[in-house]
């Protein structure tokens, strides 16, 4: 993702520390081009912020912040950290501004807002208007409407509305039954996007790829993210974007410690 590389620099060298210093986070490589191209991973890149301590938005460009896919995966990774307030801020700061073309974007954004209000500053009336208001964006995909009816029934249950607590956490029970437990999300997906892939279909298993990611984003989970970022980056043509996905391949290995695919990850680097 595209960032102001000099800003990173500056705050690093101001803190007097040296490349080698962010090693846990991310190559000395990978901070240079940070730094230098100013290209990064979004997540190592929030990484680096948070270790500063310089605010997330000041990293990106204006045009980052205001385009509403971009928008969208920084505050998808933020809500992954539980970091509400910087959530609400940069959707009330940048949201606003974007003229939306895609519904189903402006349907997740209303869901993280609603997550960050009821979880972050336990204002449960806002965050009921905004899982509502999500809702109609996106009532014909099950999975958000899982998390959507889990949202309200909290919620009211905050609220000490029994009844129509009880009501959600029921309607969203009965839904849950119907579909893959948490647990299987991952290696479904992953499964899914192999048996495309081998069978020469490459859009198909991107696709699962992409929408495998972003489940397990939304719904909190990282195990498995490893192996859906190694997959779609093993079909993709471009050796510059093939790059970008190991490394985020690599940083979720790192996280659930996937020594197995680390040295795949490796070894996939190391021959391009």
């Amino acid at each position: 993702m595209e960032v102001n590389g000099f800003i990173i620099k500056q705050a690093r060298e101001d803190a007097g520390l040296p490349r080698d210093t962010f090693t846990t986070i991310c190559s000395s490589a990978d901070l240079e081009q940070i730094e230098a191209k100013n290209e990064g991973t979004l997540e190592i890149i929030l990484d680096i912020c948070a270790k500063l301590e310089i605010p997330y938005h000041q990293v990106f460009p204006e045009t980052i912040l205001s385009t509403e896919i971009s928008l969208l995966n920084i505050v998808r990774c933020l809500h992954l950290r539980q970091e509400f307030s910087s959530v609400l801020f940069l959707l009330d700061t940048y949201g606003k501004k974007i003229t939306y073309d895609n519904a189903r974007i402006v349907g997740h954004l209303m869901y993280f807002r609603a997550y960050a209000n009821l979880f972050g500053i336990r204002d449960t009336q806002k965050a009921v208007h905004y899982f509502q208001r999500a809702y109609t964006f996106l009532h014909d995909e099950k999975r958000y409407e899982l998390l959507v009816l889990k949202g309200l029934a909290t919620c009211y249950q905050a609220n000490e509305e029994k009844k129509r607590a009880r009501i959600f956490f029921e309607r969203a029970e009965q839904l849950e039954e119907k579909m893959n437990t948490q647990l299987q999300l991952g290696p479904s997906y992953y499964q899914a996007a192999c048996f495309y892939a081998d069978r020469g279909n490459q859009e198909k298993a991107n696709a699962l790829c992409d929408e495998g990611i972003q489940t397990l984003l939304e719904v909190n989970m990282i195990t498995g993210l490893e192996d859906l970022f190694f997959e779609k980056a093993v079909i993709q043509e471009n050796m510059k974007e093939q790059i970008e996905l190991l490394k985020q391949a690599d940083y979720y290995a790192n996280l659930n410690d996937n020594r197995t695919l680390k040295e795949l990850i490796n070894q996939k680097l190391t021959s391009i």
